[in-house]
């Protein structure tokens, strides 16, 4: 809802008479039984049994519809997992009216789902690490919100459900989902939910098998004792804790966003430095907090040289902030030369290239396509305005002719670029192309079909009047 929308509803519920209002959700909730249960618990009592268990019969159903022979294809994920954050909005729905343990256990019972999908499902498109975060956020922000309002023992009952999740076998072989289970809930902890948590963690470690996943469950302990005594405000034990293992970079990375939580920027800073020195495998890492750091204590020079240092080791990300910094300082219009020429001198093409794109550099981006023509496809459309024969010339060499192997997918791929070309070039000579590989290959029947196809389309879409 726009904010345009939300006023008019403001204006109609204003404008409504209370007799109204009541007679109009009675008449919607009698035939949508979503509103009846958020009616109910609003402003009446909810059955949470009845509503978890219908949950659960949801997410049974859902994962049956996409499961295959016990497998969750690429698409059947993504559907589950949109099922999944709509029940994440739910129960934050339910925490907001109150009901905090009926809330709370729907959210695990997201964590169990997305837990059991990590070994049987094609995550690959990225949405279960997406619904993984969705569901630890709104951990997060239930157990943070509630924790000032609840008595120890209600926290303790909340802590202890969590701890139930977390020790859950499903977890074996994903020691940073588990642990996050706990991470996430640790603002209701009191002494004896912690120590609860620790005893917990160290049984799990035993239960792990011995290798990579007992390691990485190792780190994940060591994580969780660090925050549990920041949690419960041991300062002195905690800094000495980090100070012991801070050669575990995850342990680092605690103490460095502590001292940033905590304004001490000179502590962060000196972590991350050391770090970034020796630990050449998270140098990224430490790298982005002292840009952090720097910016939050307004010392540009330093930011400006992180951001560098970043950008010249390939990191292209760094660019775009590094320019922001300069316009900010009023140094840019004199430093995009020299940062230009070295960008040009450090990066690899790929990475120069998108420098080039962003800064509107076409002839260097024309000159450093034609030396790389792996290049062409990705920037073809940006340069077509300004040279667009020869983007016409080496697109068709390095895009279309670019299948090795003849067969029909090989076809439809170079279909596909061909008619990519004609939305953003010159169509008649994509048709031009067409004819000229039809007629140069009469063997190829699959090739004439394919490309024909596209030929029809381009005709039909009117592209070449």
């Amino acid at each position: 809802m726009n904010s345009e929308e939300k006023q008019s509803l403001i204006k109609s519920v204003n404008e409504a008479s209370p007799d109204g209002l009541r007679q109009f959700i009675i008449n919607q909730a009698q035939y949508d039984p979503s509103f009846f249960q958020d009616v109910t618990a609003q402003f009446g009592e909810l059955d949470t049994d009845a509503e978890f268990a219908k949950t659960k019969k949801l997410i049974q159903s859902t994962i049956r519809h996409n499961k295959t022979y016990g497998f969750i294809d690429y698409q059947g994920c993504i559907n589950i997992c949109n099922t999944l954050d709509d029940i994440i909005n739910k129960y934050m729905l339910r925490f907001r009216q109150g009901h905090y343990q009926h809330a709370l256990s729907g959210l695990l019972l997201v964590v169990t789902t997305c837990g059991r999908m990590l070994s049987t499902a094609d995550s690959s498109s990225g949405a279960l690490t997406d619904t993984f975060d969705r569901v630890f956020s709104a951990m997060k922000n239930l157990s943070t919100n509630i924790a000032p309002t609840l008595l120890d023992t209600q926290k303790d009952a909340l802590v202890k459900e969590a701890i139930r999740t977390f020790k859950r076998k499903l977890f074996a072989d994903w020691a940073e989902q588990r642990y996050k289970i706990l991470y996430n809930v640790l603002p209701l902890i009191s002494e004896k939910s912690a120590k609860l948590i620790q005893t917990a963690s160290k049984n799990v470690i035993k239960s792990v098998e011995a290798g990579y996943d007992q390691v990485q469950s190792q780190i994940q302990d060591k994580i969780l004792n660090a925050r549990i005594l920041i949690q419960l405000g041991q300062t002195d034990a905690a800094y000495e804790f980090m100070n012991e293992n801070k050669d575990i970079p995850e342990i680092r990375e605690v103490a460095i966003q502590n001292a940033i939580q905590n304004k001490d920027y000179p502590l962060a800073e000196r972590l991350s430095l050391q770090a970034s020195e020796k630990d050449p495998g998270w140098r990224r890492i430490w790298e982005q907090y002292l840009i952090k750091i720097y910016d939050a204590t307004d010392q540009q020079q330093k930011q400006q040289e992180v951001l560098e240092k970043r950008l010249f080791a390939n990191y292209p990300d760094a660019f775009e902030p590094l320019k922001k910094l300069l316009k900010q300082t009023g140094q840019w219009n004199n430093e995009r030369p020299r940062i230009m020429q070295l960008a040009a001198k450090h990066l690899t093409p790929e990475n120069n290239a998108y420098i080039l794109d962003k800064e509107g550099q076409w002839d260097q981006l024309i000159q450093l396509v034609m030396q790389n023509p792996s290049l062409t496809e990705t920037y073809s459309e940006d340069l077509y305005n300004s040279y667009p024969d020869m983007v016409s010339r080496i697109y068709y060499q390095n895009v279309v002719l670019n299948e090795k192997n003849p067969s029909r997918q090989a076809y439809r791929r170079m279909g596909r670029r061909i008619k990519n070309y004609a939305e953003f070039g010159n169509p008649k000579t994509a048709i031009k192309w067409i004819d000229g590989l039809i007629e140069k290959y009469p063997t190829r029947p699959a090739m004439a079909e394919e490309l024909g196809k596209v030929k029809d389309k381009l005709i039909k879409k009117g592209e070449l009047r």
